[in-house]
């Protein structure tokens, strides 16, 4: 291997090596939200603080000693109002606490050496969580009986706002406990000559824990009762409906196949007039066509008559009766 590469190398593995350093000796802090937290410091025995220069992806905050107390210069507008410095300490207080204050901070400590007064700066790297105290969790319960008497059961508990770092617990611990979604479900039998069991959820985070309980007495006995009921009290309504569409459908198909048998019967001259012309001729009359008319032409119409009621009369006119036309 070439010295340039051998450098190369001893570079890569020191700075490596200081990284991992570093981040392994991150102080890991831990707040309530709503409450406070506070990041340590400590002056290394000989030195003078000049001061502590804090960032948390931006500046936070520039802490200066003087002469009997500590001066607190916040640089970010989120943190206003909301640090401090503990009486005869330089530690950062932070209250109260807000959920976007978890995250990674780091504190360039510069000190001053008593002795020699050469100047050098100290880095301290903090990773701050942010937990809620847990409220009691629910328990909600489902049942379903099989056919061999059997009642499965499955219990959920869930705590509301719990976050990530929630862990479940169920006293005691039925035949199989899965946890999806934030909640934990518990699946459980029971037979009917069992004895009724309280079985119990506890919901624990790093700063708080709390619990809920259930008993479990039967619960597919009730609901079988009451699924009977029911179906006592819906089964006369259903059959009601059930033969009211049968007739609807009924009275439908009848009208259906009554409209189909009375079928119009249609003139079947519909555009001829009703009106018959016959010719009446002597049979030793020949008509000449250079002479005038034959005075013994008759023209004989006929019209079909038309019955016409009269509302206030029982009798019956004809309309349309025959006349006769004659011409001379």
């Amino acid at each position: 291997m070439t010295q340039p590469h051998l450098w190369f190398l001893v570079v890569f593995l020191f700075v490596g090596s200081r990284a991992s350093r570093e981040k392994n000796d991150s102080i890991m802090v831990t707040g309530i939200l709503g409450e406070s937290a506070i990041l340590p410091i400590e002056i290394p025995t000989g030195k003078k603080l000049d001061n502590i220069n804090w960032f948390s992806h931006t500046s936070v905050a520039l802490v200066q000693p003087e002469a009997t107390s500590v001066k607190i210069i916040t640089t970010h507008q989120n943190y206003r109002g909301r640090l401090n410095v503990p009486n005869n300490t330089y530690n950062l207080e932070i209250s109260p606490l807000k959920m976007e204050d978890a995250g990674n901070y780091k504190a360039d400590i510069n000190l001053q050496d008593l002795k020699t007064a050469t100047t050098s700066t100290n880095t301290k790297n903090y990773i701050l969580h942010v937990y809620r105290r847990l409220a009691p969790p629910t328990i909600s319960q489902s049942a379903i009986a099989s056919e061999n008497k059997t009642c499965n059961i499955t219990l959920t508990c869930l705590v509301e706002e719990g976050g990530d770092d929630v862990k479940y617990q169920w006293t005691p611990l039925g035949e199989q406990a899965v946890e999806s979604s934030g909640r934990s479900m518990l699946f459980i039998f029971q037979r009917p000559g069992d004895v009724p069991i309280n079985y119990t959820c506890t919901v624990t985070n790093p700063v708080s824990n709390n619990s809920e309980s259930i008993l479990i007495q039967h619960p597919c006995e009730g609901r079988s009762k009451s699924s009977h009921l029911l179906w006592f009290i819906l089964l006369p309504f259903l059959v009601m409906i059930a033969l009211g569409i049968w007739l609807q459908h009924k009275r439908k198909k009848d009208a259906d196949s009554s409209s189909t048998s009375q079928v119009p019967t249609k003139d079947p001259f519909p555009h001829v007039d009703n009106r018959v012309y016959d010719e009446i001729m002597p049979k030793a009359t020949v008509p000449n066509p250079q002479k005038e008319e034959s005075p013994n032409t008759i023209y004989y119409t006929v019209q079909k008559p038309t019955k016409v009621e009269n509302p206030n009369s029982s009798s019956t006119k004809l309309l349309g009766t025959s006349t006769n036309e004659f011409v001379i």
